[in-house]
């Protein structure tokens, strides 16, 4: 499989920016959003090694939305001036290590992701993933293509799409179209909430279909009683009872004052397919790490005090063997339980995690360390071929691990959390079944 990764460039800097605390210089230059941006692709991006990655920018001005709303994006908060400042700094950098990036006048970064996704899906050799935080984005969710959040390192396929907006991922439009988007200025529906707005998409489709059936059925013209009988005609009445409640007289008023409304949000939200990539190659957006840490590069990154992206002119880092600690093998059920009565004699501990994945929703649990002391490390094995403790004695470890008046340090501990809490709610599982996990481990 081709892996493409499509990088929404404003949504990830925004994202960089507001999801870290501020860094400054000693000069006091503001540098956060640059250094994670730099982080990301030598750390993140070289551990995930996609085959093509393609750095996304919205064209400068305004765009064909405008033409259809003034008001598009007109509440948007002016960006901060802790982050503009970064911004040529931020592009630069990009450009130092030959990250190549698209740009086209007249359209946003979403145009291009559209055109782009919609042009590999159709490839079975190709895995798409889209960087973005922008809703409108999830309605080209597909088989081939997911969006990524690479800070919760989640991938919304189309179960997760369905299960964080209610609706088909193709729906994803008509839903913004009734409830709208803050972000972008684009027009609600006036008492649609968002359960409203999936109760009339999953009965009667889109935002076209919805104003056919009014239409057709002249439900403008005609009491709410009879209203009522051709809604029980049409659907079976579990639906019945929730549409009835959006064609009341008072909900139904707003629905229908809201028609034109309703069109301009959904062509605001609706993204360009067709956008013309003149002489684009996927070929020229191949993705190469050796270009991310060259001389021009080391020289910003001294310029701007990043000296842990500098890997050679770091301070020599210990090895394992160096440090002389020996770790104990937890893999037995007696072994995890002594390990147990001796963590509760410590007041903190360290805490990780080891999975077969960074996708929460597919990854296992191998392995757990904990760090008590330099002469108390324990790895507690599940899943490698030697011994292994028991996932009921494992599970009960956690559960009291966590329930201890201790303080537990952890890298990345989000993740971690949410990989035991996963754990925690499946069901005990026979060692035979890891065959499958343990070959890929070793």
């Amino acid at each position: 499989m081709k892996r493409i990764y499509l990088i929404d460039a404003s949504s990830f800097i925004y994202r960089m920016f507001y999801g870290v605390p501020e860094m400054k210089t000693k000069s006091g230059e503001v540098v956060n959003a640059i250094f994670w941006m730099a982080r990301f692709f030598l750390v993140q991006m070289k551990y995930e090694n996609p085959d093509y990655l393609i750095f996304i920018k919205d064209a400068k001005w305004k765009n064909f939305r405008h033409e259809l709303d003034e008001n598009y994006k007109a509440t948007r908060d002016k960006m901060p001036d802790n982050l503009r400042s970064q911004m040529p700094v931020i592009y630069d950098m990009i450009e130092k290590m030959w990250i190549p990036s698209i740009e086209i006048q007249g359209y946003e970064a979403d145009d291009i992701i559209w055109t782009l996704a919609n042009k590999y899906n159709w490839e079975t050799d190709c895995e798409i993933d889209i960087l973005s935080w922008d809703k409108d984005l999830y309605s080209l969710v597909s088989k081939n293509v997911c969006i990524y959040d690479t800070m919760k390192k989640k991938k919304f396929g189309i179960e997760e799409t369905k299960e964080k907006f209610w609706v088909e991922p193709k729906m994803i439009i008509d839903y913004l179209a009734i409830v709208g988007d803050k972000a972008d200025n684009i027009p609600w529906i006036d008492w649609f909430w968002p359960q409203k707005a999936v109760n009339l998409i999953n009965i009667i489709w889109t935002i076209e279909d919805i104003y056919n059936f009014i239409d057709e059925n002249k439900i403008e013209e005609i009491s709410e009683k009879e209203r009522k009988n051709i809604l029980e005609e049409k659907f079976w009445e579990e639906n019945t009872k929730k549409l009835f409640s959006m064609f009341k007289w008072k909900t139904f008023e707003k629905l229908i004052n809201s028609r034109e409304n309703a069109f301009l949000s959904k062509k605001l939200a609706t993204i360009e397919l067709n956008v013309e990539l003149d002489g684009f190659s996927l070929e020229n957006f191949k993705f190469l790490p050796e270009n991310y840490l060259t001389e021009e590069v080391k020289e910003l990154f001294r310029k701007l005090e990043f000296n842990s992206l500098i890997w050679e002119e770091a301070p020599k880092q210990k090895k394992w063997e160096d440090l002389w600690l020996k770790v104990k093998i937890v893999d037995s059920d007696e072994k995890l339980e002594k390990l147990f009565n001796l963590i509760k004699m410590f007041p903190q501990i360290s805490f990780d995690t080891e999975t077969t994945s960074l996708d929460i929703m597919k990854a296992k649990l191998v392995w757990v360390s904990i760090y008590i002391n330099d002469s108390e490390i324990y790895y507690i094995n599940r899943c490698h071929k030697w011994n292994s403790v028991s996932d009921e004695k494992l599970k009960d470890f956690l559960r009291k691990l966590f329930d201890l008046d201790i303080t537990i340090v952890g890298h990345n501990i989000k993740y971690d959390l949410e990989i035991i809490d996963l754990f925690l709610k499946q069901e005990y599982l026979n060692l035979s079944s890891w065959n499958v996990i343990q070959e890929s481990l070793f």
